[in-house]
């Protein structure tokens, strides 16, 4: 009985010693814009698809409704690309592309145990700025769904920043893909996978836009 008095005081300590805005579920989640050009539906095989993101170090994180100086802060962001035209998607999409990346930024093929392909790696860091930007060229027809991420939650949850709370860790960012342009959501109808036409369809918006998701066609 001792005991548990003695541990929910403490509990309650803790609690009252915690500022009122860090008192909040989860973890930081900050907003990254990406662009994606030219945007359309169809694409034919050969074409060039641009994906570039630049932003300063003063970011908007949306559980505090506020901005933080992120620093030479490490995002690791993360490209996926998915074959959805059958009824289990191909997580190796990839394959179906060229992917060209310029030798100034550290972004590289990362392949999963399961045979998945991504690529992932780091903005580059200069004059108070992040820069990543690469193409995508298609080689084969197809339906795919594209997405650019970030790897936080994995790999630097943990980073510290000017006001950051101590309670908190760092959360997988939201992206802003083509400043929230629909970004071709409907094609995941055409998709027999029912990862993409009832669980996808359940939640756009924290399983596809908050993502960076782009869907697209390639035809010869």
């Amino acid at each position: 009985m001792r005991f548990g008095i003695i541990l929910f005081s403490s509990i309650m300590l803790i609690t009252s010693c915690t500022k009122k805005e860090c008192r909040f579920p989860g973890a930081y989640k900050f907003t990254i814009p990406v662009e994606l050009s030219p945007i359309k539906e169809v694409y034919n095989i050969g074409d060039t698809i641009s994906i570039t993101s630049m932003f300063s170090d003063r970011l908007y994180e949306e559980k505090t409704d506020r901005e933080y100086d992120l620093v030479n802060f490490k995002f690791y962001p993360a490209m996926r690309l998915r074959e959805i035209s059958d009824s289990i998607a191909d997580e190796a999409g990839a394959l179906y592309f060229d992917i060209a990346i310029n030798d100034e930024f550290n972004f590289n093929q990362f392949n999963y145990s399961d045979g998945a392909i991504g690529y992932i790696g780091d903005y580059n860091y200069e004059n108070n700025s992040y820069k990543l930007n690469y193409k995508i060229i298609p080689q084969s027809s197809g339906l795919f769904h594209f997405s650019h991420l970030t790897a936080l939650t994995t790999l630097g949850h943990d980073q510290e920043f000017e006001g950051k709370c101590r309670n908190v860790d760092v959360g997988d960012s939201v992206v802003e893909l083509n400043n929230g342009a629909s970004n071709n959501f409907h094609l995941v109808n055409e998709s027999p996978d029912p990862h993409y036409n009832e669980w996808m369809l359940g939640n756009p918006e924290a399983r596809f836009h908050k993502h960076g998701g782009y869907c697209f066609r390639v035809v010869e």
